[in-house]
């Protein structure tokens, strides 16, 4: 592929996504591809081709077929296949997860694109009804346009408050989807209630709350998991521990294993496990949060699909704790999709929170290699002395070959390095004084790889682990010439 030319224009100012970071060039923001060669504003630049498979016109010409037609073979799949189980007050779905097939089409794309989206979802959803749910012309628009509000106003609120629409990687975006799709579920309950009122005054709004449960559950455990499978790769399998691996492949088992022994009690026959009712169902969410923390969002959610399909197929099979159970109007599969919904949210937020630490793992350490680069520069390291441990712990390196671990030091493997007439000396400045903050300076001298000692200088003040109460010393050390 040749080269494309390409030219480096300013970020409009309207725009809260392109306004670039402060220090940033405005000639060449980040979010650019990282192998754009910025120029200056009277230059053209070059771009170097790449490796992205969808880069040139025909791969994404395909890629977007190959998307369209997935999309409306597993709505119309879906669709069918939940219009066979239905409310008979309200002829609402029981479950409805090709809802949460048109949010992630809607969170996935640009808003330009949603019109498409909506209409075909419209279309497949009243023909389905008709076909299949034994919907009147009207009553199968009520619910296909209550589809489409609750699915385009949560993704607009959602992308109203998100940078990245397409990702639920931290804990504030999956609490902010959680929300959103909790309030839109209930709004779009009550309407579907008033329009079925509206198209037919004698219909029943005493059961609005069967579209909410069956959209929120549908939505809550289908969009993240393709939201989460849109950004795989496999080189990411390549890359994961494994460790990691075989923890969540056993967690997997464990969970899939111990729903089955729950739900597989045949009314008639002999039960493998005793339980009183469907309180034991939940036990075997722990592993929930297991896969959650191994495998991360991909896993964790096809999991939670697996989950929903074993739980859901045994229920509907008259099977498991919630076959007979009374709440809900007697709907067992309304009953066992608030275990499902359950797991789901455990799902989400166990991996928001396993993702908010490795970001700020990897931030921790590109913040401490960059501390350590300027410390390298300098000629000094970072140190830090803990009172109750009496260990030492250094960040940097000190010069003439002077040795300093990257790991904490014993005190006294430390004072070993030290010259013997200023070890008195060290052991007392590190050990009293941790009263006040202000500067506190020491001279001494330190053995290097040479075998002779140099003068250096530690300069300090009292650190404070605990509130108003000083457990240490932290400063800096380097050469000293004036000794």
């Amino acid at each position: 592929m040749p080269p494309v030319r390409a030219r480096c224009m300013r970020p409009r100012a309207r725009s809260r996504q392109a306004m670039p970071p402060n220090g940033e060039s405005a000639e060449c923001p980040s979010f650019l591809p990282l192998r754009t060669v910025c120029c200056p504003p009277d230059q053209h630049c070059k771009m170097r081709p790449m490796s992205d498979p969808h880069s040139s016109p025909d791969a994404m010409t395909r890629h977007r077929v190959l998307c369209l037609l997935g999309y409306t073979l597993g709505y119309a799949c879906l669709a069918a296949v939940s219009m066979r189980e239905r409310d008979s007050v309200t002829l609402s779905t029981l479950f409805w997860p090709p809802a949460g097939l048109l949010m992630a089409a809607l969170m996935l794309s640009p808003p330009r694109r949603w019109i498409g989206w909506m209409a075909l979802a419209a279309a497949l959803h009243v023909a389905i009804g008709v076909e299949v749910g034994d919907r009147s012309v009207p009553v199968a628009l009520v619910f296909a346009l209550t589809d489409l509000a609750f699915c385009g106003a949560v993704a607009a609120l959602w992308r109203w408050r998100t940078y990245a629409p397409a990702m639920l990687t931290t804990l504030r975006a999956t609490l902010w989807f959680i929300v959103v799709l909790a309030v839109g579920s209930i709004g779009g309950g009550v309407l579907a209630a008033l329009g079925l009122r509206a198209v037919d005054a004698s219909a029943s709004a005493a059961h609005w709350y069967v579209w909410s449960l069956a959209g929120f559950v549908g939505c809550i455990i289908t969009t993240p998991a393709i939201l989460a499978w849109s950004r795989f790769r496999p080189r990411a399998l390549a890359e994961q521990n494994v460790l990691h691996l075989w923890i969540g492949l056993i967690a997997a088992f464990a969970l899939l294993a111990g729903t089955t022994l729950v739900f597989n009690n045949p009314p008639s026959g002999a039960h493998f496990i005793w339980h009183d009712g469907f309180g034991v169902s939940y036990g075997p969410l722990l592993f929930v949060a297991i896969v959650a923390l191994a495998w991360g969002a991909a896993g964790s959610t096809l999991t939670v699909a697996g989950l929903a399909l074993v739980a859901g197929s045994y229920t509907l099979s008259g099977m498991g704790p919630y076959a007979n159970i009374d709440h809900f109007t007697g709907e067992p599969l309304l009953a066992v999709q608030g275990f499902l919904g359950c797991a789901s949210l455990l799902s989400l937020v166990t991996t928001a929170l396993s993702a908010d630490r490795e970001q700020a793992l990897k931030r921790t350490a590109a913040l401490t290699r960059q501390l350590e680069a300027a410390l390298r520069v300098s000629g000094q390291v970072a140190w830090e002395y803990r009172r109750t441990e009496e260990r030492l712990y250094w960040l940097g390196r000190l010069p003439y070959g002077i040795d300093v671990a990257n790991e904490p030091m014993p005190l006294g493997d430390w004072l070993r390095h030290v010259h013997e007439d200023d070890r008195d000396q060290v052991r007392a400045w590190l050990n009293t004084g941790t009263e006040s903050y202000a500067l506190r300076r020491l001279r001494l001298r330190l053995r290097g790889s040479d075998g002779g000692y140099h003068p250096m200088e530690m300069t300090g003040s009292a650190l404070s682990q605990v509130p108003d109460r000083m457990t240490g010393l932290m400063g800096m050390a380097g050469d000293d010439a004036r000794y």
